[in-house]
């Protein structure tokens, strides 16, 4: 019998669940799996969900119209298992369906409100989330530090619990022969607060008084970058920070190689898929100690840790790195995408509702 994939973000994706989503597709479409979500879009096994509720209410908009439709799709289409991405920019899953469930968790809402203060308002959605989880027959994890908060926040059993990493496509991102720009810098992502981008700008004069010819190549577009580009003026740092604006796919893997270090400030993340793409490329990634960061670059083989918020330490970690220019020590078999596809097939094919 087929799986469904459940998801609100896919291809064009949005953020970090529509890359994974669309990785998963990718890898799976040819494995009796059909994906499901209100992308635009006219891939093979891919079912659009065309509801009105969509259009003013996003992601919930989609769990309304998986709560309404689940059982139709599932007899429609000969679903024998589901997979449910949730999670902040996800889909709740609102009641048992006559299927199993596997429920892939991003990250949490905890850790949104928690970690940032001006979110605190999304703590309404816990108990939908919550409901989520424990009605899940199992739950995947990005990563080991939203597996702790799921058990320690959430009251999930750990045997329920399966970390699978986001993977890159070593075909795309990988290193190249050019020599790379000396002192230079790449930060990838949203111009959002969440990212840590101001955190980054307000630290680079302490890298400018020790490097001072550093040179942020800052690649995204979002709603504070307007903001982000009147602080570089105010810290009178214009010849050490270059705007990109949004970078195409297709230039990532050259940005990646061109410079020195590649930097994810981020207050936290579900998983930082730009720090494996720039492994993947062998360029090294300061990035802050916060959960789904800190697992990918703990050791020291890839990168530096420095804790959010601590502009000298930041600073200390991006000179320490462009002073000891090196490649990334190889990316372990977990983040590449054999390991994801197979193991995502293996926990569709393995998970069964209990008696």
């Amino acid at each position: 019998m087929k799986s469904g994939v459940i998801t609100y973000d896919f291809f064009p994706f949005i953020g970090g669940i529509g890359r994974l989503t669309y990785t998963m597709y990718r890898e799976l479409k040819d494995r009796d799996v059909l994906f499901f979500s209100p992308a635009d879009n006219s891939l093979p096994g891919h079912v659009r969900v065309q509801f009105w509720a969509v259009r003013f209410m996003k992601q919930v908009g989609v769990s309304i119209w998986f709560y309404l439709n689940g059982q139709r799709i599932i007899s429609q289409h000969g679903l024998g298992k589901l997979n449910v991405h949730a999670g902040p920019g996800g889909v709740f899953l609102l009641r048992r369906l006559p299927v199993p469930v596997v429920v892939t968790c991003h990250h949490t809402y905890w850790q949104q409100y928690t970690h940032i203060k001006s979110q605190f308002w999304k703590r309404i959605f816990l108990p939908f989330e919550k409901r989520t989880y424990r009605l899940a027959d199992r739950i995947v994890c990005d990563c080991e530090d939203t597996k702790a908060v799921l058990a320690q926040r959430y009251g999930i059993a750990e045997e329920k619990m399966t970390v699978i990493h986001c993977a890159v496509d070593t075909e795309k991102f990988h290193p190249e022969a050019a020599p790379k720009r000396p002192n230079s810098l790449l930060y990838i992502g949203r111009i959002a607060k969440r990212k840590g981008i101001e955190f980054l700008i307000r630290s680079m004069p302490l890298v400018r008084d020790e490097i001072p010819d550093v040179l942020l190549l800052v690649g995204g577009k979002g709603e504070c970058l307007e903001k982000m580009k009147a602080l570089v003026r105010r810290l009178d740092l214009e010849r050490n920070v270059s705007f990109l604006g949004f970078v195409p796919d297709d230039r990532l893997n050259d940005l990646y190689n061109e410079v020195q270090c590649a930097v994810v400030p981020s207050i936290f993340e579900g998983f930082g898929i730009t720090v494996i793409e720039a492994l993947a490329a062998g360029t090294r990634v300061v990035g802050t100690d916060v959960d789904g960061i800190r697992g990918t670059l703990k050791g020291g083989e890839h990168g530096t840790l420095a804790p959010y918020g601590d502009s000298r330490a930041l600073a200390g970690a991006i000179v320490s790195e462009l002073r000891t220019p090196r490649r990334a020590a190889p990316l372990r078999p977990e983040y590449l995408l054999d390991s994801l596809r197979e193991r995502y097939l293996k926990i569709l094919q393995e998970t069964d509702r209990a008696a």
